[in-house]
């Protein structure tokens, strides 16, 4: 797939078989996420692959953190699953030395993004590490002092591909 049909062919997906993602693929989804651009070079970025028991850990500790008005946003089947059932998530986080870590986030999650499309796998994008995490989600994630997550890439074999829906927006050229 070249890169444009792979950037037209995106989508999210909520919907996974119970099927391990091979550690080379997960390893090929992170370097491409490394190899994205950050504001003034400031690399000071983990990547952190979290699945199993640690997956597991993280989603309870994450139900305990969000308000009772947001849980239900994210059950599946009656079960809280903010991570949308994929089996493995790779979480972004920047610590103190990146500059404008919200934006590098960004290019980061959409080279992962890309790769795992290209890899014929389904990738959802998971931002509530971003408002919730608090000492127990930073524990199980095992991060240094002074880093935060950001977002994660939940990943996995497709089970549902949704339909692509119409993108909107507008191109302005200006001479």
């Amino acid at each position: 797939m070249n890169t444009l049909d792979c950037i037209n062919n995106r989508v999210s997906v909520r919907s996974f078989l119970d099927k391990a993602v091979e550690d080379d693929k997960i390893e090929v989804i992170a370097k491409a996420g490394l190899e994205a651009p950050t504001a003034m070079n400031s690399r000071d970025i983990v990547l952190t692959i979290v699945r199993g028991k640690v997956l597991n850990e993280i989603n309870d500790a994450m139900c305990e953190a969000m308000d009772e008005n947001m849980r239900p946003h994210f059950s599946t089947n009656g079960k809280f699953d903010f991570y949308r059932g994929g089996n493995t998530l790779i979480v972004v986080s920047f610590g103190k030395k990146s500059v404008l870590p919200e934006q590098n986030t960004g290019c980061v999650m959409e080279n992962m993004y890309l790769a795992a499309t290209e890899l014929g796998l389904g990738a959802c994008w998971i931002n509530q590490f971003y408002n919730f995490t608090n000492e127990k989600i930073r524990s199980l994630l095992k991060l240094e002092d002074g880093y935060k997550p950001y977002a994660a890439l939940s990943i996995g074999y497709i089970k549902d591909l949704p339909a692509k829906k119409e993108r909107d927006g507008k191109v302005v050229f200006l001479d």
